[in-house]
């Protein structure tokens, strides 16, 4: 495995950090998604010093990603760019996913926690639909195997469920027990 990932990045450096940096934000992604579960079900709270760090560095690499694309792969030329938007279903589905994040990044700090007051928390919440669209961006791209991003759709989908509206009153009576 570890001479793939050598051999790939020699070969094509390009591509090598285009796919890198997309996993490694959402792997970040999925820990920042994972740190509220883990303050509720195990009470550590460290957890929760620690998401917004996470959602920043997973937004840093998805940037990275993004660029690489743009400028690596495509040097700027925003017709060849465009064309890759209409042929390929996954690049809108990538670029929504990014531009839900610009936001979250931009007022994730206390200041605009304090300026935004409830509305922070909502939205904040789209980080959710950023999280479904980054897998789905992930899950069409043109790739042999789809075992990661289904890994991925899995694991977003654990994390989520207790968020829906119809099992917040199961999760929240099961939580308020303990």
């Amino acid at each position: 495995m570890a001479v793939y990932y050598v051999s790939d990045a020699l070969v094509n450096p390009v591509r090598y950090i285009i796919l890198r940096s997309g996993a490694i934000g959402l792997i970040l992604l999925v820990a920042t998604l994972t740190c509220t579960p883990l303050r509720r079900i195990l009470g550590w709270s460290g957890a929760v010093q620690i998401r917004r760090a996470l959602g920043l560095y997973s937004f840093l690499y998805m940037a990275l990603h993004l660029w690489a694309y743009a400028a690596g792969e495509n040097s700027l030329y925003f017709d060849l760019i465009w064309r890759d938007l209409g042929e390929r279903s996954a690049m809108p589905i990538g670029i929504a996913a990014f531009a839900l994040l610009v936001p979250l990044a931009v007022t994730s700090t206390q200041g605009w926690q304090r300026r935004l007051g409830k509305r922070w928390r909502t939205l904040h919440r789209l980080v959710y639909v950023a999280a479904i669209l980054s897998v789905w961006h992930y899950l069409w791209l043109d790739r042999d195997f789809k075992t990661w991003p289904l890994i991925f759709a899995a694991i977003i989908g654990i994390l989520l469920a207790p968020r829906l509206p119809l099992a917040r009153p199961l999760y929240k009576k099961r939580t308020s027990a303990e």
